[in-house]
């Protein structure tokens, strides 16, 4: 795993229960606001029995953006349910009530301004 990995999974990992995050606002804590897509390919990339809460980060619409692999898409829907996190009519998430920003709460951006 690369360096840019490993600090995503340290950063999804602490996301709160009942929040979620996009792929651009996690690239963005870390330093790299457009590699979002990078994001997604190193979560991609997990192997199954994670302990990276990958199922907490989707894309800026507040939608599961997953492409339909496996059930992915309703897995992470599941999962989110799960965590109390509910889905409007057009299947998008409230930023408002769910979105997680660690600067916020307090939190040390993770790694934000390192290369």
């Amino acid at each position: 795993m690369t360096e840019f990995g490993e600090r995503v999974y340290d950063l999804v990992r602490r996301i709160p229960h009942g929040k979620v995050v996009s792929y651009g606002a996690v690239a963005a804590l870390l330093g790299r606001p457009r590699a979002a897509r990078g994001v997604g390919a190193a979560l991609a990339a997990l192997p199954d029995g994670t302990d990276v809460p990958w199922w907490r980060v989707i894309n800026a619409n507040g939608e599961i953006s997953i492409r339909n692999t496996d059930h992915l898409p309703a897995r992470q829907r599941a999962l989110l349910r799960a965590e109390g996190v509910r889905f409007d009519r057009r299947g998008r998430v409230d930023w408002k009530r769910y979105g997680w920003n660690p600067e916020e709460l307090g939190e040390e951006a993770a790694g934000a301004g390192r290369p």
